[in-house]
């Protein structure tokens, strides 16, 4: 007889509808993927639950992060030397808040804390090895389980998972264990139950009647066989009832095991946190004409309200021109696999095509999410939209950072209180000043400012790019674009306003800071980079300020920068190093680089000596002192998770304003003019004991593309001399350097003493390396290309990885050829102006973009030998432009804008640069950048030289006709 039919009218403990907990255990058999991960959220969205815990996740890396809809996902990573194991948790999206450390212990145990009211909760996850695995391993399991659940000190402890166990009937003297099962005890049961009485659990299965069909969780791979292998543990008898969920399953041969659970307090209601993000809108630029053609002109004599009411109409404004788009919709599966997976819910675990059902609805799940991607990203590359975008705006899920080391005592911090207090320790020590307050002496302004006008407002707005995020205020750059000239001319009287009086709005000074992931450890708070996300109007006033003081700006910059400014560009510097790696080689010249890495140089900057760098510049007082009162006071605040944390800030300029990175340079530039390398030589005349090198009667001492800096000298010990005073007096600005990441090149020529630096009473030495990766361009003490070109190849596969999907779907080879030539062929080339291209090297590439290129239209290469297709029948199909063409215009385009220069830029010096007082060795030399314009431009008259290529490319007309010629 059923024990359900036997003991109907016994209950151990009297019923309550009261919930204010639903914990869940379920054994998911993979989660390996992402289109396994939807299915199974899928089916949660159906069920009622607070707390999934999982078992054999199978990932094979730890994930943290959060659904588009707000759930919550741990995923922990499986067994290092197999593909089993893995826990995990799946968290509904109104608990998130309350959650206050998660940890994954290991590939078996994993564990979550929550705060609800005044209750605190422990969830352990754990999965226990199969009854195949030996002795030792199942006493680890235990073992480690029992550490875990001592260590937790809350006052409500439940055990959750697959312990792989029968717990069978109550024996003798148990206490922990109910009288209630379906089978017989195992081994794994027998240690079970020893877990339960040991530590005072109670076995909470056995605590309920169930009918046999309410009970089973696991069913035998014949379907002959059913046990109960999940169990549910509890420290307390607040369980009300626990039970399997018939329905919920994705394929898995393990159902979902739920508990409901009751705490008899006063409120033990759950607050509601609905954090359902807002359906996306799109603006319609002819109604933001219209909207803001008549606006108010918001005036009040205090400036803080005026600033409210200005935000107050323009978002009313903003409001009634956008609209929800005709194609919004999210959800990525279609009707026909919801049906799909409604007819396996109610299908019989036991019936035969169970098996195939599953495998058709992870196949159907699988191509919808792969179908809804597609036709996003296909929709994008029609309109040449951002990819890049669009890439972010399907993505389901947001990573948050898993744990963090403690900066103080070395610990790994899980608990997100601690992770809180961690974040706070460090950007509350980072953003505030190091130096005792001094006033800076701020010159009188001995004549008005020009009030802003409409004209500059609108060159303003027209600079900001699309598509970026709004600040606290909700107001889009793409909004004030579109808005009516009316709009500009009130900002204008605003803005002029703020400039007469010398003050802004105190919202100004307040922002939010995300922190944005760089590279390295993650659990490392300085591998983040803390971006501000600033209220549109603010950078549009501080737009319009840069504006005006650029040009001054710029003329207090050396040549030597070249980060942040018109007309320059990474090329400048790459074809710089290049070329003076070329001539060291040629001519036996003894080179020693150092490359300076600072230690978050943005935000460190001191703001006394940001101001005295303005004054020292030519900057008007009246901008410096507008700029001042914009960065006294300010604050920001961090949400690593749901608690924001306020940080008061005191230093450092704001990533994220328009003006900051020429006020780092501006700070930059007036710390160099403090040091005295001119003083270091012994000699006026003795140029190898000088700091740098002699080109063409000018010293290159170093070169700077915003805070990427290379010291440049013959000989170590002088590089040495010019980075310990380059340390000190960075130190004056609140510039650290990073000795760690700081690296040495030198060629072979240069000796071999190490380069030490002194910071703080401590003697550091400086890494040498034979390659660094400069400004994306990988270089090298031989100066030879080959180890960037397959970089550069790797680049390019990796890129067309990236849009394979795309261009398989796209019908136009128009399109498809421009997707490609925007985004595969940059990869491949970039640096390509500053490359020395032999015919092995120039084969490569060609050989790599053929391969690319048939990669694109779908066809191997032994396809088209069978087809007897030529690469030029592969081009017609493609249409993609000829790399090596490419390249050779880009090389001739950028010659000529070398040798045009007038403005004693080092590009073009060291391109005329001829060593007088070395004599180079005997044999031919190793090819040069300019050899192949030597010997296919320049004109000859048999062998004598009639013109020579750098002559021509000084003549625009000739060197554009050459470009036509040689690349037509």
């Amino acid at each position: 007889m059923d024990v359900y039919q036997s003991k109907r009218t016994k209950l151990t403990r009297p019923k309550t509808r009261k919930t204010d907990l639903r914990i869940c255990t379920f054994n998911c058999r993979s989660v390996a993927t992402d289109n396994r991960l939807a299915e199974l959220l899928e089916e949660t969205n159906r069920i009622k639950y607070d707390i999934i815990g999982l078992s054999e996740t199978k990932r094979s890396a730890e994930v943290h992060m959060t659904n588009r809809d707000g759930t919550g996902v741990i995923l922990g990573k499986r067994n290092d030397s197999s593909v089993s194991g893995g826990v995990g948790f799946i968290i509904n999206k109104s608990l998130m808040p309350k959650i206050k450390e998660i940890k994954i212990v290991n590939h078996r145990i994993g564990y979550l804390t929550l705060q609800v009211n005044k209750n605190q909760y422990t969830i352990i996850q754990g999965y226990a090895p199969t009854a195949d695995y030996e002795e030792e391993d199942h006493s680890n399991f235990y073992e480690n389980l029992e550490d875990v659940y001592k260590s937790c000190k809350s006052r409500y402890k439940m055990v959750i998972g697959d312990f792989n166990a029968r717990i069978g009937e109550r024996k003798g003297n148990e206490v922990f264990i109910g009288p209630h099962s379906m089978e017989n005890r195992n081994d794994s049961g027998e240690r079970l139950a020893t877990f339960c009485e040991v530590n005072r659990v109670f076995h909470m299965n056995s605590q309920f009647i169930k009918p046999t069909h309410r009970r089973w969780t696991y069913i035998s791979p014949d379907k002959q066989h059913r046990h109960e292998l999940d169990h549910i543990l509890a420290n307390g008898k607040y369980i009300t009832d626990v039970s399997v969920v018939p329905s919920f399953t994705n394929g898995s041969d393990h159902r979902m095991l739920r508990a409901n659970v009751h705490i008899n307090a006063k409120q033990a209601k759950f607050e509601q946190v609905k954090r359902r993000k807002p359906p996306r809108r799109v603006l319609d630029p002819t109604a933001a004409l219209l909207a803001t053609e008549n606006l108010d002109s918001c005036e009040d004599q205090d400036i803080d309200k005026e600033y409210d009411t200005l935000v107050h109409v323009l978002k009313k404004a903003q409001d009634a021109a956008v609209t929800i788009p005709t194609n919004h919709s999210r959800n990525r599966l279609k009707d026909s696999t919801r049906l799909l997976l409604s007819k396996r819910r109610f299908t019989d675990r036991s019936d035969p095509n169970f098996k195939t059902l599953s495998k058709e609805c992870r196949q159907a799940v699988k191509r919808d999410h792969e179908n809804f991607a597609k036709d996003r990203i296909l929709n994008a590359a029609n309109q040449r939209k951002s990819l890049r975008k669009v890439a972010r705006d399907i993505n389901e899920y947001q990573s948050y950072i898993p744990c963090l080391l403690s900066g103080e005592t070395g610990e790994k911090l899980t608990s997100r209180e601690k992770m809180e207090n961690e974040v706070r320790r460090f950007y509350s020590n980072l953003f505030a000043t190091k130096q005792s307050k001094a006033t800076t002496i701020i010159p009188q302004q001995t004549k008005a400012l020009p009030p802003f006008l409409p004209e500059e407002i609108q060159h303003s707005l027209n600079s900001f790019q699309n598509g970026k995020a709004a600040g606290e205020d909700k107001l889009s750059a793409d909004f004030l674009k579109s808005c009516h000239s009316s709009v500009h001319k009130l900002l204008a009287n605003k803005f002029s306003r703020y400039l007469q009086e010398g003050k802004v709005p105190t919202k100004w000074k307040s922002s939010k800071t995300t922190l944005i992931f760089k590279k390295g450890d993650k659990e490392n708070l300085e591998n983040y980079r803390p971006i501000c996300l600033l209220p549109v109007l603010y950078k549009v006033f501080t737009k319009c300020i840069l504006n005006r003081i650029r040009k001054s700006l710029e003329e207090a910059q050396p040549v030597e920068q070249a980060g942040f400014r018109r007309s320059f560009s990474t090329i400048d510097h790459i074809h710089s190093v290049q070329r003076l790696l070329e001539v060291g080689r040629e001519y036996q010249i003894p080179i020693t680089m150092v490359f300076i890495d600072f230690k978050k140089a943005f935000d460190t900057i001191e703001p006394t000596a940001l101001w005295e760098s303005l004054k020292t510049q030519g900057i008007d007082s009246g901008y410096i002192k507008l700029l001042k009162e914009c960065y006294n006071d300010c604050s920001t605040t961090i949400t690593p998770f749901y608690n924001p944390v306020n940080i008061p800030i005191t230093r450092g300029v704001r990533q994220g304003d328009p003006i900051s990175p020429n006020l780092f340079s501006a700070c930059l530039e007036s710390a160099f003019r403090r040091m005295s390398w001119p003083h270091i030589k012994e000699d006026k005349d003795d140029y190898d004991n000088s700091p740098g090198i002699r080109i063409n009667g000018r010293n290159l001492t170093h070169l700077r593309f915003a805070d990427d800096i290379i010291l440049i000298s013959k000989t170590p010990q002088i590089a040495e001399k010019m980075l310990q005073e380059l340390v000190n007096s960075c130190e004056t600005v609140g510039l650290e350097i990073n000795a760690s990441k700081t690296k040495v090149l030198r060629n072979k020529f240069a000796s071999s003493h190490q380069i030490h630096i002194r910071k703080n009473n401590t003697m550091s030495a400086i890494e040498d390396v034979e390659e660094y990766v400069y400004l994306g361009r990988l270089l090298n003490t031989k100066n030879d290309l080959e180890p960037e070109i397959h970089r550069r190849r790797r680049s390019a596969w990796a890129a067309l990885n990236n849009i394979k999907n795309t261009t398989d779907a796209l019908t136009c080879p128009k399109i498809r050829a421009q997707l490609f030539d925007s985004i595969v062929l940059p990869a491949l080339t970039y640096g390509s102006e500053t490359w020395t291209f032999t015919k092995a090297l120039s084969e490569r590439v060609r050989i790599t973009h053929a391969a690319l290129e048939r990669k694109l239209v779908g066809i191997t290469l032994t396809e088209q030998r069978e087809k007897n297709l030529h690469r030029e029948d592969i081009r017609k199909m493609s249409q993609v432009k000829d790399p090596l063409v490419f390249i050779t215009k880009r090389k001739l385009s950028w010659a000529g804008h070398v040798m045009r220069r007038n403005d004693n830029r080092w590009t073009t010096l060291l391109q005329e640069w001829i060593p007088r007082n070395e004599k180079r060795p005997v044999g031919r030399p190793p090819m040069r950048w300019a050899d192949s314009l030597k010997k296919e431009i320049s004109v000859r008259q048999g062998t004598q030289l009639i013109e020579p290529w750098s002559t021509i490319a000084k003549d625009r007309k000739k060197w554009i006709a050459v470009i036509r010629a040689h690349t037509n």
